[in-house]
């Protein structure tokens, strides 16, 4: 996946998580970079959206965080200090990860009927995360308590 084949108006965020990616030393985009993205885009309305649920980008990184603790200790294995979890930022480009890929279908596929022509916006692509059924989202925001629906009926409005 390239950012030009994405709508121009979800480049700066595919950008973000990208790099939110990159930054955390990650091999892949997932649905959480994306995540992290959206709440880092202060000027827009799902940020604000969001982050009155206790989502903004320090709280997306604190259920993250809950959730890796929470799926170590459903392992047996201790959860490791945040220090010891500190990588070095990719250089390398990382690729596109199921997570994140099934994000942007679900986002794409929002856009029926007479919006069929619509571009995909960052409000599509924050109610595809919430829709997100498997993976490292929805335990997180099930975990923080998150009530998925009422924010996905928030960002409909």
């Amino acid at each position: 996946m390239d950012e030009s084949s994405f709508p121009r108006t979800l480049r700066p965020i595919i950008n973000r998580a990208v790099s939110e990616a990159q930054r955390r030393g990650d091999s892949a985009v997932e649905a959480e970079h994306l995540l992290l993205a959206l709440a880092d885009d202060t000027d827009k309305d799902p940020a604000a959206t969001l982050a009155a649920a206790g989502l903004d980008h320090a709280g997306v990184i604190r259920v993250l965080r809950a959730e890796r603790a929470a799926s170590l200790q459903s392992a047996g294995v201790a959860p490791v200090p945040d220090e010891r979890l500190v990588s070095t930022a990719r250089v390398t480009r990382p690729r596109w990860g199921a997570s994140a890929r099934q994000t942007l279908v679900i986002a794409s596929r929002m856009r029926t009927g007479p919006d069929r022509r619509r571009r995909m916006a960052e409000k599509d692509l924050a109610i595809a995360l919430l829709d997100l059924q498997l993976g490292t989202v929805p335990r997180a925001l099930e975990l923080a308590g998150i009530d998925r629906q009422a924010l996905v009926a928030a960002l409909s409005d």
